[in-house]
């Protein structure tokens, strides 16, 4: 416990931040369960150096095959 307060540092201060709405009503009681809300957008820029050039490259392949799937659609 720290200092004057009764809360030991490992509980939160407070209720955690849940949305109105949940991303799906059948996950409500999921999303409240785990008190993080919906789901954030990824910021591909905070993440590490190793995993953005995997993200990156996963992006690209898939691009790559889908430009490759109409040229072949194209072509036949």
């Amino acid at each position: 416990m720290t200092g004057k307060t009764k809360i030991h540092e490992s509980q939160p201060a407070g209720n955690p931040p849940i949305a109105d709405q949940p991303v799906n009503p059948l996950l409500e009681q999921a999303q409240a369960a785990e008190g993080g809300g919906p789901p954030k957008p990824v910021d591909m820029r905070s993440m590490p150096r190793w995993l953005r050039f995997f993200g990156y490259s996963f992006i690209a392949v898939f691009f790559l095959l889908v430009l490759l799937l109409l040229v072949s659609s194209v072509l036949t």
